[in-house]
This record gives C-alpha cells, sequence and structure tokens, in this order.
C-alpha cells in the first residue's frame, strides 16, 4: 500500500467533525486573559490597538496555513514535536516543544486556571464573597481542571460534545452583549468607533500594542493533536482554524467596541495609573449597564463556559503532545501508557491536570508574580511558531515528493509575513511599566533548561543524533500503531514503510 492511500485514509478516518474542530480552536483562543487582554487593550489603545488586533489576526491567519500544511503531512498526537522533528531533528523538537507547551503549560496554564475562577465570578457578588472566604474564587479554576481533566480521561467524543456547547455558550453570549451594547444610547462619547489612545497612535506604540494582541490569538494550533480524530482532517483544520481565528476577532471587535461606549473608563488609581477597563470589575459594570440586573447572571455564565471550554481544549491538547514525544521516546515511556479501555493518554492527563493546580496552589491564586514570566512563556510559544514554519519551508524543499493534502497558499508568502509579525510581537512584548529583562531573562532559561535537557536526552538516553531529521514515514508508521483511542497494531509499521 503507497504512502499517499494510507495517509489518506488516515486522514478521513477520525470520528469527530468540524465543529468540533472549530470549537476547539476558539474555546482555547478566546480565554478569560484573552477577554481581559480585550478590555484592557482597549481601553489603553482605543483605535490604535483595533490596528495592533487586525494586523495580529493576519500574521496568525497566515501562521494557521503553515500549522494545516504539516498536519496534512503529519496528522499526528505529536504534532508540533513531530513536524520540527521531521524538518529539524529532536533537538529542536524536544527544545522547541517542551519550552513552548510544558513550560508555557506551567506559566499561562496556571494563569488561565486562576483567571478562569476569579472572571467567571466577578459577576456574582455574593458566590464571589463565599468564594473568598473559602481560599479564593481561583478554586474554581483548579474545580475546571480537574473535572475536565477526568472527562478528557473519557476519550475525544466526549471532549467534543463538551467543547461545542461550551463554546457555543460563550461565543454566543459575548456576541449578544456587545451588539447590544453597540445598539445602545452610549454612556461615554467616543472619538470614532474605539475611543481616543491613551499611549498614542505612532507606528511604535501600535507595534508594541501588537506584542499585546498577538497574545490574544496565540493557541489555534491546540487543534492540531487532534488532527487524527478528525474526519477528511486536511480539509477540516486549515477552516476550523481560519474561522475560529476569524470568529474570535469579530467578537472581540464588536465587545471591545460595546465596552469602550458604554463603561466610563475612569481613573482608579493614580500612582499606579489603573483605570476602571484594565480590571475585571469593569466586566460586571459593563453588564450591568446593557442588560440591567439580569446582565452580570447572564455575561457571568458565559464567563463560566470561557474558562471550561479553554481548560477542556488544553487537557485535550497538552496531553496528546506530550503523549506524541514519548512515543518517539523523548519523554520516559511511563507517557506511553494508554487507558486500557478507553485509549488515552491517562499518565499524560494526569501530568497537565497536576501542574496547574498544584501552581495555582503554591502561588494561592495570585498571578501578580507570574506575569512576567508568562510573557516569556508566551516567547518561547512563539519560538516554537518560528521553529514550525522553518521545518515546514525545510520539507517543501527536501522532501517535495510528500503527499501533502493541503498547502499552504501563495507560499513562502504567509510564512514571511507570519515570521516577521512574530517577530515584532517578541521584540515588543513588554508592557509599559515592566524591565525588558524581566521577561527575556527567563525565557533564555526556559530554552536553556529545555536545550540542556533535549542534549542529554538525545545523546545519552536516546544515543542518537540530535541534529538528524526524523523520516516521515517513520513517524507515520509509529503514529498509525500507537494513536490514541486505536488499539496498538491497528497500523501495522510495515505499511507505511513499503513507501520509503
Amino acid at each position: 500500500m503507497s504512502l499517499n492511500h494510507t495517509l489518506s485514509v488516515h486522514l478521513n478516518r477520525g470520528t469527530v467533525g468540524f465543529p468540533t474542530a472549530l470549537a476547539s480552536t476558539i474555546g482555547l483562543i478566546m480565554a478569560s486573559p484573552v477577554i481581559l487582554t480585550a478590555t484592557t487593550g482597549f481601553g489603553i489603545g482605543g483605535g490604535a490597538f483595533a490596528v495592533a488586533m487586525l494586523i495580529a489576526m493576519l500574521m496568525m491567519l497566515a501562521q494557521s496555513t503553515t500549522f494545516a500544511e504539516a498536519a496534512a503531512i503529519l496528522p499526528t498526537t505529536g504534532s508540533v514535536y513531530d513536524y520540527i522533528n521531521c524538518g529539524m531533528g529532536r533537538f529542536f523538537a524536544i527544545t522547541g516543544t517542551l519550552s513552548a507547551y510544558l513550560i508555557v503549560h506551567v506559566f499561562a496554564g496556571t494563569a488561565e486556571t486562576i483567571l478562569a475562577g476569579v472572571m467567571a465570578l466577578v459577576n456574582f457578588e455574593h458566590l464571589n464573597t463565599l468564594a473568598e472566604s473559602a481560599g479564593g474564587s481561583w478554586l474554581l479554576g483548579v474545580g475546571f481542571v480537574v473535572v475536565f481533566g477526568i472527562l478528557n480521561a473519557f476519550g475525544i467524543s466526549v471532549f467534543s460534545k463538551a467543547e461545542i456547547i461550551l463554546t457555543f455558550g460563550m461565543w454566543t453570549t459575548l456576541m449578544v452583549f456587545g451588539v447590544l451594547g453597540l445598539i445602545a444610547a452610549p454612556a461615554v462619547q467616543l472619538d470614532g468607533w474605539f475611543g481616543a489612545s491613551l499611549v498614542g497612535t505612532d507606528l511604535i506604540t501600535v507595534l508594541s500594542l501588537v506584542g499585546m494582541a498577538m497574545f490574544m490569538f496565540v493557541g489555534c494550533e491546540f487543534v492540531t493533536p487532534l488532527a487524527p480524530d478528525l474526519r477528511q482532517s486536511a480539509r477540516t483544520l486549515p477552516r476550523a482554524m481560519a474561522l475560529g481565528l476569524l470568529g474570535v476577532a469579530s467578537c472581540m471587535f464588536i465587545y471591545g467596541a460595546a465596552m469602550k461606549r458604554q463603561v466610563d473608563n475612569v481613573l482608579l488609581d493614580a500612582a499606579s495609573g489603573t483605570h476602571l477597563l484594565d480590571t475585571p470589575m469593569a466586566i460586571p459594570h459593563f453588564a450591568q449597564q446593557v442588560m440591567g440586573d439580569i446582565g452580570p447572571l447572564w455575561l457571568g455564565i458565559g464567563f463560566l463556559f470561557a474558562g471550561a471550554a479553554t481548560i477542556n481544549t488544553l487537557m485535550a491538547g497538552v496531553p496528546r503532545i506530550l503523549y506524541g514525544m514519548a512515543v518517539d521516546g523523548a519523554l520516559p515511556r511511563v507517557f506511553t501508557y494508554l487507558h486500557p479501555r478507553f485509549k488515552t493518554p491517562i499518565v499524560c492527563i494526569l501530568v497537565a491536570m497536576l501542574i496547574p493546580c498544584l501552581h495555582a496552589w503554591w502561588l494561592g491564586g495570585n498571578t501578580d508574580t507570574i506575569l512576567h514570566l508568562v510573557l516569556a512563556a508566551v516567547c518561547a510559544w512563539s519560538t516554537a511558531y518560528l521553529l514550525v514554519t522553518l521545518s515546514v519551508v525545510i520539507l517543501r524543499i527536501r522532501r517535495p515528493d510528500l503527499p501533502r493534502a493541503y498547502r499552504s497558499p501563495l507560499f513562502p508568502l504567509p510564512q514571511l509575513l507570519s515570521s516577521v509579525g512574530i517577530g515584532l510581537g517578541m521584540w515588543f512584548i513588554t508592557p509599559p511599566g515592566m524591565n525588558p529583562a524581566q521577561v527575556y531573562v527567563p525565557f533564555a532559561w526556559m530554552l536553556g533548561a529545555t536545550a540542556v535537557y533535549a542534549l542529554f536526552w538525545t545523546l545519552v538516553v536516546q544515543k542518537v543524533n540530535p541534529f538528524k531529521p526524523a523520516s516521515v514515514e517513520e513517524v507515520l508508521a509509529r503514529e498509525f500503531a500507537h494513536q490514541p483511542g486505536v488499539e496498538h497494531g491497528a497500523y501495522p509499521a510495515h505499511t507505511v514503510a513499503k513507501a520509503v
């Protein structure tokens, strides 16, 4: 059987469809921190932030085509790891994937866990008071992690049903409030749709806001580990990522414009320069202004769904990436263990659950001390994007013979556009008032630590050349034999090896 035929069968054999892929894309991107970032961004930047958002969205749309092509060549649970491994070798694959996804999960995942609880309860005054007396509203986020970690242990079908419901509920709620906020009589008189910028409108300022806006769109690639489970994956993935990014952008533009019209961005603290739109308290104020007493209740439910949808996708994506690495031997073999009945990577799910829960508990629900580490982790995330882009370009040059059910259009323009945009975002990622060293030094430590591990593991444990790209055929054969949710041996390795 030819590689082309075997791969085609694999791409089309999934059990879940487009709604799940779209929900996963939107569900992770439009997290609680993203909604808070939009509120803060429009508050300080007005129209300048809208321009920055547009640039960031176009950059991520271009990047999504790269991920879609990579996933069409290598529809694996390891996703990013396998893309970089086949393009540049295990050293870059381990370094990029661990720093971008495991370390990001340690810091950004913890921040999302904490903020999921805080943002969900900020609209419920009595519940918020009760939660604070019990130890803090962040405990709700920890509860989300535990619940959805267990839910994902039951398999992809359970995850998909929950994600569709949560994402639809969250997105429609924010759109309803955004539209109502636009058509209602404005409480604040603005210049233009988004108001004047508090920080200026010059090119450097707009570019600095791009670094902030970029955080609002990263994460659409978290749907790629689900590629083996998606029907017609080569068509479903690029459409889901593109429509998801457009859906998030349209929702945030409408929501941001409505927020600026209905909430007076008053100065709360002259010493720190904190305004109302810089805080979560702007959200219940907005809900009350738009819909009266029912508003905070409805929007609160929407934010509950937002936090839950994001964490549900994290509990699906991170374990599958770790599992894919373990199958290749890049992590200890215990990570390859599958649940006997559900065929899910149960050890990987457990690790993905414990990291944000224990870290949030250690921090006591306070994210102030890790903000700079979150930004450093976003830089590591961006580095993985650049490595994936370079790997796809290398495979285009070195392996033009590979079957590509999806090709990035206008190649290499999207790759150039996204790489330049990511570079600018990393350069301007430090917010005003923060020393750049607070971000870049931890970022260097993250890359350095994972690079040391990558060299040690490949040279001492695996005893392989860390810089030799892996064979696409061998990676696919291994995927077909070890796919979670499929009995081992369902796709014999020799089936693919014949095509080498």
